[in-house]
């Protein structure tokens, strides 16, 4: 044998003999038997379940099947992401058996050298000129996967996607949309809750950029017809930032929203969100107390995580308990006990929320009711001894009483629960720089609450610099609608009173003030403009 050749050889024995030492270690960690591949005889026909591409790309092949179960030849069984991403591609249950890598990689050359290719064009030149439309979408479903992920590394993509990252911190994005239409790709940064369009970009990036984030974000580059989401982080400037990716499907392709989140930017201080006095004060008195329920309402987007984060680190002390739900877990919190939803293994929040309660815990956070098991076990928790933390999706405060009447909540339930509901808007903060004083003219003076108008009234107006991006903005403050229950509003909630009168009663004696309220007082103040507040809020 020739000196090479018996140096790849010897090479190639060592490696797979140290392959076999780890196959050995594993089986016996999971107490699976291990299984030869070269004494098993796999049949053609359970091939047809998983194409040849996602084999190669997870290192696995299908060996039976048995009605509504797949057994699969998996080297590494830990590997749940693989697992979980074969149920969706198979809709069958996945039943792993453990096989050497190298078998399994022989097997995937030696059986599917023979089997046809999902979507192959072979003979596609022959057709006539009248299926070129059929044509055209064959070739755009069978796209190459090896040259696709070639490119996705290559200095231009990842210097392409890089910038773009690197643009969305430096102008204060918080959100990144790319979007594929039929002849360009376009970015938008969303920033201070309204998007702008920074980039097109060239069709013929379109698939490398979707797989460079998807390998950022460990997601399947070879799935592109369902759902998925990740995550990754990056640094840039000394800032650690966390990016949480949404991938959907669409007609051109695959749109990516990415949501950045700062963890150095968040202000997790009650006293420093801008808050009114009033509503300050309503929160505090709220979350002194030992037990009840803290309901925020408002449309996603308005703050209320950040609002939530920002009472739970107020909460949080070494003689307390504190758990949270939530779908996703955005921010870390030191101290803090968060548990993420996962509702294909079911554990939703209802379910989560039961766990919980066996946990002693003293501060429950659930991320959002969305159905009548989730608020009928939070809101009992509420009433013995736990302080519970929830967001529900109304126009305002009030409103959220009879959003869980509806889902069919006792009323004794609900006014002996809670101890405040507040409905949150972020309105965009004008830029100190630039922001120009004017006098508000007659036809402005109706948008403005009756008790708040002033003919000689004085408010400021977007201009636009350098500073602000030429926007006239810069950053945003919430603006809030505090309904604190106090036993009048418990009373009216037992008899049954109209939301209207509950309103106008929390308005007249306990101080609350509507959501437009709250944000001209802003606009007076020269934090906000008058055309801001009217596009955020609703004069009731």
């Amino acid at each position: 044998m020739p000196e090479t050749n018996k140096h790849f050889h010897t090479s190639k024995t060592t490696s797979i003999s140290r392959e076999m030492q780890e196959f050995y270690t594993i089986c016996e960690q999971v107490h699976f038997p291990p299984l030869d591949l070269n004494r098993y005889d796999i049949p053609k026909e359970v091939l047809r379940f998983v194409p040849e591409r996602i084999a190669r790309a997870y290192q696995i092949i299908p060996i039976g099947a048995i009605e509504k179960m797949l057994i699969v030849a998996v080297s590494d069984p830990f590997n749940v992401f693989i697992l979980d991403n074969l149920r969706l591609i198979t809709q069958k249950e996945i039943s792993p058996v453990i096989a050497p890598l190298h078998q399994i990689l022989d097997a995937i050359d030696r059986l599917y050298v023979f089997q046809e290719e999902e979507g192959d064009l072979s003979g596609v030149g022959e057709e006539t000129s009248e299926s070129t439309m059929e044509v055209a979408s064959f070739k755009e479903e069978k796209f190459n996967l090896e040259e696709v992920a070639k490119l996705s590394k290559e200095a231009k993509i990842v210097k392409l996607v890089n910038e773009v990252l690197k643009d969305a911190v430096n102008k204060r994005a918080s959100d990144i949309h790319i979007e594929p239409y039929e002849t360009i790709v376009r970015v938008r940064f969303r920033i201070d809750g309204l998007l702008h369009t920074v980039k097109e970009v060239e069709k013929k990036y379109q698939e490398p950029i979707i797989a460079r984030l998807k390998l950022m974000s460990r997601l399947d580059i070879t799935q592109r017809k369902i759902p998925q989401d990740g995550r990754f982080g990056f640094k840039v400037k000394g800032k650690e930032i966390d990016v949480r990716v949404s991938i959907l499907p669409v007609d051109f392709g695959e749109k990516i929203v990415m949501r950045l989140l700062d963890k150095a930017s968040i202000n997790l201080n009650l006293e420093k969100l801008g808050f009114s006095p009033y509503a300050l004060e309503a929160f505090k008195k709220a979350i002194a107390k030992p037990y009840g329920m803290i309901l925020l309402t408002g449309p996603t987007g308005s703050g209320k995580t950040t609002t939530l984060y920002t009472i739970l680190t107020h909460l949080n002390t070494i003689e307390r308990n504190i758990v949270t739900i939530e779908d996703p877990v955005e921010y870390n919190l030191a101290g803090i006990t968060q548990t993420p939803v996962r509702h294909e293994i079911g554990l939703d929040f209802a379910n989560i929320l039961r766990a919980t309660l066996r946990q002693s815990p003293d501060i429950i956070m659930v991320g959002e009711i969305r159905d009548f098991e989730t608020v009928d076990i939070a809101m009992k928790a509420a009433l013995t001894g736990h302080v519970v933390l929830s967001t529900l999706h109304t126009n305002d405060a009030p409103s959220a009483i009879t959003r869980l009447l509806n889902m069919e909540v006792e009323p004794f339930l609900i006014a002996s629960s809670l101890n405040i509901i507040a409905a949150q808007r972020l309105v965009r903060k004008l830029c100190p720089k630039c922001k120009q004083q004017y006098k508000v003219d007659l036809t402005e003076i109706e948008a403005i609450p009756e008790r708040l108008r002033d003919k000689n009234a004085v408010m400021y107006k977007p201009v636009g610099c350098p500073e602000c991006g030429n926007t006239g903005y810069k950053g945003r403050v919430a603006v809030i609608e505090a309904l604190v229950f106090d036993q009048e509003i418990r009373d009216m909630v037992m008899s049954g009173e109209p939301i209207d009168n509950i309103r106008n009663y929390a308005t007249k004696n306990c101080g609350m003030k509507s959501l437009r309220e709250d944000a001209v007082e802003k606009a007076l103040r020269g934090e906000t403009s008058l055309e801001e507040v009217i596009r955020v809020t609703v004069d009731f």
